[in-house]
């Protein structure tokens, strides 16, 4: 017989039960910060606002009892940066510190990526709306982002998809210039 196997299989047992819940509530908080950026973009940030207490609350209880297996709950994490960095964004124009979101550094630098295709969104709709002044706004934190990270490379077991991220910012502040140019001579030949 093995010695110890007991108490092995046990200590391996809970540690399958805890990265379970790790998995299951990052899942819920992944599903809750999806909601909330819906949310934003359909209704504006003043009517997440309880949302966000439930953001917060998932993420404390994710927080709880990841230990040890925050590899499973980085994509929450990131995805909970997202939504904090949206919502402060469209409230007050302004990029959030990774203090005022209260997350580590790599999830609030994949989350603030995420951020310059939600951003890509808003300026788009501000444009359909005629709302050039708030497309340019939203134009110039994005552009903001892409060049204060532009210089980072990092292997990618250090920050995962980062580089991938900053590729695609890349092509979506191509793709507001490009529409923001397309109205500024639609305007220009209508004088």
């Amino acid at each position: 017989m093995i010695p110890d196997f007991k108490k092995i299989e046990d200590k391996v047992s809970r540690l399958e039960h805890s990265r379970d819940l790790v998995m299951q509530q990052s899942k819920e908080l992944i599903r809750t910060a999806g909601k909330a950026i819906a949310m934003m973009h359909a209704s504006g940030p003043k009517r997440v606002k309880g949302m966000l207490k439930e953001l917060k609350s998932r993420k404390s209880g994710l927080s709880s009892v990841e230990k040890g297996f925050e590899y499973y709950s980085l994509q929450a994490h990131q995805e909970y940066s997202e939504a904090l960095i949206l919502y402060n964004i469209l409230s007050s124009k302004r990029i959030p510190s990774m203090g005022a979101i209260g997350e580590t550094e790599v999830a609030y630098l994949l989350g603030l990526m995420d951020v310059v295709g939600e951003l890509k969104r808003e300026s788009i709709e501000s444009i359909r709306k005629g709302k050039l002044d708030d497309a340019k706004a939203y134009y110039a934190i994005m552009s903001d982002i892409y060049d204060s990270t532009l210089h980072m490379r990092f292997a990618n077991s250090i920050l995962p998809d980062f580089r991938r991220k900053q590729d695609v910012a890349r092509i979506q502040l191509e793709s507001v210039m490009n529409e923001m140019l397309h109205i500024s001579q639609g305007q220009h030949g209508k004088l």
